[in-house]
């Protein structure tokens, strides 16, 4: 479907937009601050992914349900993500329907939904599938709405709905183009519309998109590529235009730490070119883990150029491809920043040879015109080798061009975690949840993307899907309650460390990114009500001294402390408990120090 032909179902997503203005836009950052450690978010909170079904059983039993609620209830999420599947309230193809709305498994999701929403909890909902439905059909979006206006009409109501799960991951059953997210968005619209789901309650989000692999680009979500070219004759360039231009960076990304095919050249008139010598920047290996090939950021940069009013980049033909992520020219009085979304910055007549448009989904569909909330899925790639500190400007830098591309609306991470590692079929290996860095792993992980302005973000997950999927706080299964495996419904120890940065990063919170020691993760965050919290997390071997400067004001704060290789305290629910009380004042600065391999929160919270 053409832009031209899906005005109308357009018109109304973005009219649907506008009325959210005043309802689901980001909630204001609150209280006095410190402005040059201040992140720009929104702040809504960390929760975590749920599967609505009952562990044992077609429907919720007391035990069950209790114990779910109960250690629910402790986390406190600020955001839960809750998929459904297809045959819970439909059968059918692309032209017959039979809804049930009474089934054990529809019902059972329902309750849960019905449960967040009744505590004033955002939750993320839609389709973890879609079976034989064909995407792009408007009939295959009128069953979500359907969907989507029986929870409403229900007291379940979502407050994002991201339609398809990772739309963009090619599977055995599915294998879409954005184009075909266009089509099958829009569709939905015009089927809410249709519906008469209240899009002032719940909101089209996403694209709930898979973007681990934006770190292989160091987190530009806008780039255009040369491709792959080794036969020689197909050389391309592209050129920009400034009158009097002496100096420019940019960013150049190659599958090859010894690159030598890019090149620049100058021109007075767009006619005669001459080559001009640009240092040979130090490539930097990006993080690719399970998402690529190993890929290098080039930083060309010069001064001093003289008779300047074109610059090309060129790039010799190569049996490499190289992307370009983003160019700044300027002249003595004037900046020309070209982010690369597309090729409207660069001279048409003068570029030359074939460009990919790279854009991601994540920020093609934040432009787009037909979200209420811009969300998506990153996964970590510590498992695979990468340095934990990557994550931070990755995203930092992914999020300052979201913001842009949908400015006052929330950013969130529908799914976030560990990349598990797989074996040579494609089985996913969960061990790594049930082990003593984990909780080490999602704390750094978590005070990372607060650090770099997400405003939410949903763990993977609360306890577990399929069998092998054991991804959880805790497990789904009958193995000893007391020890922690795969399928025990013992408390796992990133429990302890997650539950505390859910329930002590409240929505609304001011959150603060304080100067960091090497291998150390720093948070703070002014609560809405009042008070403080701090997290450190130290990802070295040895003792670490942090300097912390905020506004607080004489503060008593509740302390916490994980180590990797010491049980922590707990109660009698296996909920954290509380190691000792620290009275401070950080408006003046204050050094607290924090063991080897330990997590250490800080808070006035109770």
């Amino acid at each position: 479907m053409s832009w031209r032909t899906s005005r109308t179902r357009y018109a109304i997503a973005l009219a649907a937009a506008a009325a959210l203005t005043g309802v689901l836009a980001a909630p204001t950052p609150s209280g006095a601050v410190t402005p040059d450690d201040v992140v720009g978010s929104h702040w809504i909170g960390f929760g975590y992914n749920q599967n609505p079904q009952p562990p044992n059983g077609t429907t919720w039993s007391g035990d069950d349900w209790t114990l779910m609620t109960k250690r629910a209830g402790y986390l406190q999420p600020g955001v839960v993500r809750v998929m459904f599947d297809l045959p819970w309230f439909w059968t059918g193809s692309d032209t017959s329907d039979h809804y049930d709305f009474t089934s054990d498994a529809f019902q059972s999701a329902e309750k849960v939904v019905k449960y967040y929403v009744a505590q004033g909890i955002p939750v993320v909902s839609g389709l973890f599938g879609i079976g034989d439905l064909t995407y792009t059909l408007p009939h295959t979006a009128t069953v979500q709405a359907t969907l989507a206006k029986r929870l409403q009409d229900d007291g379940a109501t979502p407050t994002y709905w991201v339609g398809l799960n990772e739309p963009n991951v090619a599977t055995d059953t599915k294998s879409y183009s954005y184009a075909d997210w266009l089509t099958a968005t829009g569709n939905l619209a015009g089927a809410f519309a249709t519906a008469g789901v209240d899009t002032a309650k719940t909101t089209i989000s996403g694209a709930d998109t898979a973007e681990a692999g934006i770190s292989g680009y160091a987190g530009d979500l806008g780039h255009e590529s040369a491709p792959t070219c080794g036969g020689g004759g197909c050389n391309a360039a592209l050129v920009w235009k400034l009158a009097a231009l002496n100096s420019f960076t940019t960013q150049v990304y190659s599958g090859s730490g010894t690159d030598t095919a890019v090149t620049f050249q100058t021109s007075p008139d767009g006619v005669n070119w001459n080559k001009i010598g640009v240092p040979a920047p130090v490539p930097v290996q990006m993080v690719t883990g399970a998402n690529g090939d190993d890929s290098y950021r080039y930083t060309y940069t010069a001064s001093g150029l003289t008779n300047a009013k074109y610059l090309r980049l060129s790039v010799a033909s190569s049996n490499l491809e190289h992307t370009v992520g983003s160019m700044s020219v300027s002249n003595s009085s004037t900046t020309l920043l070209d982010p690369l979304d597309d090729l409207s910055k660069t001279q048409s007549s003068l570029d030359t040879g074939a460009w990919n448009d790279n854009n991601n989904w994540w920020l093609r569909s934040a432009q787009s015109g037909l979200l209420g909330a811009s969300e998506a899925h990153y996964y970590d790639q510590e498992l695979y080798g990468a340095a934990p500190e990557y994550v931070e400007p990755v995203l930092t830098e992914a999020v300052s061009q979201l913001r842009a591309a949908l400015p006052g609306r929330p950013i969130l991470l529908g799914e976030t975690g560990m990349k598990a590692l797989q074996d040579a079929h494609g089985n996913k290996n969960y061990d790594f949840a049930l082990d003593t860095t984990q909780p080490l792993r999602m704390a750094d992980l978590a005070v990372q993307e607060a650090r770099a302005g997400i405003d939410g973000a949903a763990a993977w997950c609360l306890d577990g899907y399929a069998t092998q999927t054991y991804c959880g706080m805790w497990g789904r299964g009958s193995e000893d309650p007391s020890k922690v495996s795969a399928h025990s419904t013992a408390l796992r120890p990133w429990f302890y460390t997650w539950s505390l940065l859910s329930r002590y990063l409240p929505p609304r919170a001011t959150i603060h990114a304080p100067a960091e020691p090497t291998g150390v993760r720093v948070l703070a965050a002014q609560l809405p009500g009042g008070g403080w919290t701090f997290v450190l997390v130290n990802r070295t071997d040895s003792t670490q001294t942090v300097s912390l400067t905020e506004p607080t004001g004489p503060v008593v704060l509740n302390k916490y402390l994980y180590s990797r290789d010491t049980p922590p305290a707990v109660d009698g629910n296996g909920f954290p408990k509380k190691v000792g009380t620290l009275s401070a004042d950080f408006t003046g600065g204050r050094n607290l120090t924090i063991a080897a391999n330990s997590v250490q929160v800080f808070t006035t919270a109770t």
